[in-house]
This record gives C-alpha cells, sequence and structure tokens, in this order.
C-alpha cells in the first residue's frame, strides 16, 4: 500500500492561504457535532465507469463545515482512498484529493471493508459516522442464488477482478461494521431494502435508507449535487436529513425520466423498531399454516426472469403484504402499527421498469421479505439459517 498525497485539480491559492485546509474553519458552525461520512464504491465490475461520476457529483456537492467525506473507490484501474477538500470561504471549489493508492484488492472482501472503515475512524475522527455504499447487490440472498448464466450472483457487493467473481454477503458486512459505529447507512444498491438486511444492521447504525426495488442507473449521482450537504448537516436530525435526501431522489426521478426509466423505490428505516417488528412478525406467524401459500396476488419488487434466474419467480415481497395475509386481524393490527414505526418515510412509483419485464407497484411498505416457495429447496434452507428467521421463528431476538 502507497500512501501519497496528491491534488486532482491544482489550486494556488489553496496552497498559498489554506485555512480551511489546515482544519481551522471558523464560522458559524463550528461549534456543531462533526460528522465524517464514508462513501463506499465498489465499482470493480460493469459499474466501474460509474464511480468516477458518482465522485465528481459528490465533489459538486461538498462544502466544508468542519466535517470530513472520504472516498474508497474501487475501479478497474484499482483502489485508492480519496477525500474531498476545499468548499470554504479561502478555497469556494471543492476538490478531489488522493490520499491512499492501494493498487488491485478484492473491495467486495469483508475483511477489505472492515480495513478502510477502521482506516477512517482512526484518522478522521468524528462525533459520528455516515455511510454510502454503492455496488452490485441483491439483499440478503446468497451468493450463488440468482444463477446467472456465466456470471455468479451478489448479495453486497461484487468484484470482478479475478477470473472468479467475489462477493460479501450481508452477514459478513454487518460484522465487518463496529456495532453503533454509524448514524445512517445510505445504499445505493439493488433490493436492500428488506427485513432480513435491516435485522442484520440493527445494532449497526441508527437508520437505513434502501431500495425494495432496483435502482436504476445512474441512481442518487444527479442528487448529490444539491443533497450530499443534507447528510452533512449536523444541525439538522438524521432522519429529517435523510427524508429530504430521498425525497430529492424520489422528485428527481419523478420530474426528469419517464418510462422504464421513472422507476424507484426508496424507504427509510429506523432500526430501533426492527426487533419490536420481529416479535410481531412472530405472533403473525403463530397461527399460519405451514402449507405452501399461494403468492400470485402478493406484491413483489424484482423482476423474475431478468437475472438469468431460474424458475422466474417473484423472491421478494412486501413485508406489509405478506403480514395481512397470514395473520389474524388482531394480530396484524398490531404488526402494522409496529410498521409504521420502523418504516418512517417510504416513496414509489407507479410503475417499475414498464415494458422491460417490470411490474405495477400498488402496494409498497417500505421492507421487503423472502417467503419460502417449494420451487427453492436450496434457498429455502438457506433463509432458514438467517438471523431473521432464527428470531420470527422464536430463536434469537
Amino acid at each position: 500500500m502507497k500512501v501519497i498525497r496528491s491534488i486532482f485539480v491544482i489550486l494556488p491559492l489553496a496552497l498559498l492561504l489554506g485555512s480551511c485546509i489546515a482544519e481551522d474553519y471558523e464560522g458559524p458552525d463550528s461549534n456543531l457535532p462533526t460528522r465524517t461520512i464514508i462513501v463506499y464504491l465498489g465499482g470493480d465490475n460493469n459499474l466501474s465507469d460509474e464511480t468516477e461520476r458518482k465522485i465528481e457529483a459528490l465533489r459538486q456537492g461538498w462544502t466544508y463545515t468542519g466535517n470530513k467525506c472520504l472516498i474508497y473507490e474501487d475501479s478497474r484501474d484499482g483502489a485508492r482512498l480519496l477525500r474531498l477538500r476545499g468548499g470554504c470561504r479561502v478555497t469556494p471549489t471543492p476538490y478531489v484529493e488522493t490520499v491512499r493508492e492501494y493498487g488491485a484488492e478484492n473491495s467486495a472482501s469483508a475483511e477489505t471493508f472492515a480495513r478502510v472503515l477502521r482506516e477512517v475512524a482512526d484518522e478522521y475522527p468524528a462525533d459520528s459516522y455516515g455511510l454510502i455504499f454503492f455496488s452490485h447487490a441483491s439483499g440478503w440472498l446468497p451468493a450463488g442464488t440468482l444463477q446467472k448464466p456465466g456470471i455468479q450472483p451478489f448479495s453486497i457487493g461484487v468484484d470482478d477482478r479475478d477470473a472468479e467473481r467475489a462477493e460479501m454477503e450481508i452477514a459478513d458486512f454487518a460484522a465487518a461494521v463496529p456495532d453503533g459505529m454509524f448514524d445512517f447507512i445510505l445504499f445505493e444498491t439493488c433490493l436492500t431494502a428488506g427485513v432480513e438486511v435491516a435485522w442484520e444492521l440493527r445494532e449497526k447504525t441508527g437508520y437505513m435508507l434502501a431500495s425494495s426495488a432496483e435502482i436504476v442507473s445512474p441512481g442518487f449521482t444527479p442528487v448529490y449535487p444539491s443533497a450530499l450537504p443534507l447528510l452533512c448537516d449536523t444541525a439538522v436530525d438524521t432522519q429529517t436529513a435523510l427524508e429530504a435526501f430521498g425525497r430529492a431522489y424520489m422528485d428527481y426521478v419523478t420530474a426528469n425520466y419517464t418510462g422504464a426509466r421513472r422507476s424507484a423505490t426508496l424507504s427509510l428505516i429506523d432500526m430501533r423498531e426492527i426487533s419490536p417488528l420481529a416479535v410481531r412478525m412472530q405472533a403473525a406467524l403463530r397461527n399460519h399454516s405451514a402449507g405452501v401459500p399461494d403468492l400470485s396476488r402478493l406484491q413483489f419488487f424484482d423482476r423474475p426472469g431478468s437475472y438469468g434466474d431460474y424458475p422466474a419467480l417473484p423472491r421478494f415481497f412486501d413485508l406489509d403484504d405478506w403480514a395481512e395475509t397470514i395473520a389474524a386481524p388482531e394480530e396484524y393490527a398490531a404488526f402494522r402499527s409496529q410498521l409504521s414505526r420502523a418504516v418512517v418515510w417510504k416513496a414509489a412509483t407507479g410503475t417499475f421498469m414498464s415494458g422491460q419485464n417490470g411490474f405495477t407497484i400498488r402496494r409498497h411498505s417500505g421492507l421487503t421479505t423472502y417467503i419460502e416457495q417449494d420451487a427453492f429447496p436450496e434457498l429455502n434452507e438457506a433463509y432458514r439459517q438467517s438471523a431473521w428467521y432464527r428470531a420470527i421463528r422464536g430463536g434469537d431476538r
């Protein structure tokens, strides 16, 4: 690993005066709690080109108020740690500084992910931390379960550098994060607003902002220039800031896209409410028969058959729709009340990927769930090993 200090854009004024670079920013916000945001761009795959565009969008949105933003980028050219600088009175134009060059490494490794978190926390300490995570994802699904021909599937993060694709499963992702480290985790990834994911991360972060369906490219890139400051502003409570970020994205999608591109789901989860939700789900399941359910009328959020998957059946169902189907009325009412406390904000377009094996969104509770099906015996077995399954079936809570 080579430690360097280089600046992408040479700014003589910053070099001469550099008061904000020297970390002695003085202004109206200087007494606020500090925050370090970590942006983890796992783009050593077919998303490599997107990482550069996201870095530029983040640069445009950077304003220095005593906080810090570190960007780990893994692309076809190798991995590096970057920092957003400038954006202050002395150096108004933000720029990107290279802090470290790592060379070729596996960004979909839990060990790499954990190392990056440790390095940033040790070298850029703050009162609070936020994480933006970008890569491929398929929620809680274990490696090898989408069965895409010629390409192994993914869970949270993908690295294609070696001949065999590397993936990071959600349990390993969660284990890499120290308990209570983050005020929020923002997932710019597909199919991540699953209750199984939320359960794994319930002790790692205060809030999770994620999508029940896929995130259509270019994702959050168009709103980073205007919405990144929302995530940095510690004068605003975290929930309010994340809601505002989510609205900015949804407003952009609905105002600027048509047809299949006008497709988005987003929800904000209060992780303190996930454990009580498991208790309510356990009660909802208490009188449910073990027979194979009729899933044909349930809302789902994936596009079966679009990933080379076979059999082409849904795997990400709306949690509220499922609970209402299986629970007695009084149990469902208690579940629904708790769900409203867990999902504090949500939004969705009316359709998703219309004309491209898409679907109508008639119901969007903000959390999805897997439901066992006879067509997926191996996936069913993997699901029974998940922490969420054990929680709702009477195991750990």
